[in-house]
């Protein structure tokens, strides 16, 4: 029978609270369950993100969570993204509960890894097309995320790096561009490297927090992996990719630069891209 680990437990209490507890006790019963419905054998340690767990198995990667809206948002993009082929797959889905294809070889992609050289992948969430799901607004998760950016600048005293004002300007200017239609499609939410991973043909889309509003968004994250190269991967990328408008994408990062100049301030804050990303936030506006 699987254990949670503790840590695992503790990270679950920080998201959920300390409700989470009973669900977590029931963990073990319920891997047992789908194993059988889904015909598959757990064959890894139980590990961790931020809002479930994930249980390696045979055929496949069990994905638990307490909160049953996260996995139905989660199963109705991936459906959507069926035909992409740089996007994981959706085996099976219940209440709170994803069965997922595994990814092989399944590893993180290089750290020296850019917006460039995962086109294949942007491609296909970028040009995906058929009716859409039933997805929240982009606006929301931009209200969710950026509301949670400044309780952090706040608590941890961040805002003599990141001013407090101008932060919230940037806020303005990121709930502006998301109420404009823009690249209209499915929003993958939470596109950053840790969510692409190495599969047989490139890198493969895993982890989504979808919502309905304009694709661009997407690209944010991996375009400030180098913020002194942005004008080149913004150009490139409009290049490569139908649909992108440049002047746009900018938008965008200019408006986002201080909220990632702040999570790169909470946990690497003497590294060069960090400074790179504050020089930045500081000019953004």
């Amino acid at each position: 029978m699987i254990e949670v680990p503790a840590e695992a437990r503790r990270r679950m209490a920080r998201r959920h609270g300390d409700d989470v507890e009973a669900w977590l006790d029931g963990v073990p019963a319920l891997v047992a369950r789908l194993a059988r419905r889904w015909r598959v054998t757990p064959d890894g340690a139980v590990l961790s993100g931020n809002s479930g767990l994930v249980v390696p198995a045979d055929r496949g990667v069990l994905k638990l969570t307490p909160d049953v809206m996260i996995a139905a948002t989660e199963a109705a993009a991936l459906q959507y993204w069926a035909p992409c082929r740089h996007v994981v797959n959706l085996l099976d889905h219940d209440d709170g509960a994803l069965l997922l294809g595994r990814v092989r070889p399944g590893t993180a992609l290089p750290s020296e890894t850019g917006a460039l050289d995962v086109v294949p992948a942007l491609r296909d969430l970028m040009t995906a097309e058929g009716p859409l799901p039933d997805l929240p607004p982009l606006g929301a998760r931009i209200a969710f995320w950026l509301g949670r950016v400044r309780e952090q600048v706040v608590d941890e005293a961040l805002d003599d790096r990141i001013p407090l004002g101008r932060l919230d300007d940037a806020a303005h200017r990121a709930a502006a561009l998301g109420a404009e239609r823009g690249h209209h499609g499915v929003v993958h939410g939470d596109l950053h490297p840790a969510n692409l991973l190495a599969g047989p043909d490139g890198a493969v889309v895993i982890d989504p927090r979808p919502h309905l509003g304009d694709r661009t968004f997407d690209l944010v994250d991996l375009v400030l992996l180098d913020p002194d190269a942005l004008d080149g991967t913004v150009e490139g990328l409009a290049r490569e990719l139908d649909g992108v408008d440049p002047d746009r994408l900018h938008a965008w990062c200019h408006a986002l630069a201080p909220a990632n100049a702040v999570a790169a301030l909470r946990t690497a804050p003497d590294a060069p891209h960090t400074a790179a990303l504050v020089r930045l936030a500081q000019r953004s506006g």
